[in-house]
């Protein structure tokens, strides 16, 4: 028996297709347009069934999904999902502190660096057998210059620590344009209340 796939309404629709021009779009950016991955995310876009291709295929049309990618495109993707992660990760090394810097940012020792990460007081990135250290954890206040809870916002977030820094220095929706860090120091608990919705998802 052939499994149809669900009809999507048209709200559900739009946001696909909106997430799938976001990540061409990212895709586009850091590789340029002839990169093979975006043959692969049209080749997905195309795929993606509307509510009038479900309701056509119910009366026993195409299946909606269309041709299976081949193993090529399929290697061809992982290869560039891999090699954005690398682009991303340097991006992030890039816009980071050593050890150092951090130490001199926050006004304590380079070895209070050290333990504050083993304290998960500080989010790290290793860098070869460096520590670089996402500027967006950091803020002006002397009082408190990294931003609060950054444990239990590694423990929660649904990814390692690229993506919660690319999410965190990102202008976001949910907090009227401004970044995650930003609405850390206003509201943490409106910050920990989206993540918990990102890692049900």
């Amino acid at each position: 028996m052939t499994t149809r796939p669900q009809v999507m309404s048209s709200d559900v629709e739009a946001q696909v297709s909106k997430s799938i021009d976001n990540l061409a779009a990212e895709f586009e950016a850091l590789l340029g347009k002839d990169a093979p991955v975006l043959r692969a995310i049209q080749h997905l876009a195309a795929s993606i069934p509307s509510s009038g291709a479900a309701v056509a295929d119910a009366a026993g049309g195409d299946d909606g999904w269309g041709p299976a990618i081949s193993a090529e495109e399929a290697a061809e993707l992982e290869q560039a999902n891999l090699q954005l992660q690398v682009e991303q990760r340097r991006e992030q090394v890039n816009v980071s502190f050593s050890r150092a810097q951090a130490a001199d940012v926050l006004g304590i020792s380079p070895q209070t660096v050290s333990e504050w990460i083993a304290q998960h007081r500080l989010v790290g990135l290793k860098d070869g057998r460096e520590w670089r250290f996402p500027a967006w954890q950091f803020t002006p206040d002397n009082a408190e210059p990294v931003l609060p809870g950054l444990g239990r916002l590694v423990d929660a977030f649904p990814g390692g620590v690229v993506s919660l820094s690319r999410w965190m220095s990102r202008p976001n929706d949910n907090f009227d344009g401004r970044t995650p860090a930003q609405e850390m120091v206003r509201d943490s608990g409106h910050v920990f209340a989206i993540v918990e919705t990102l890692a049900a998802a």
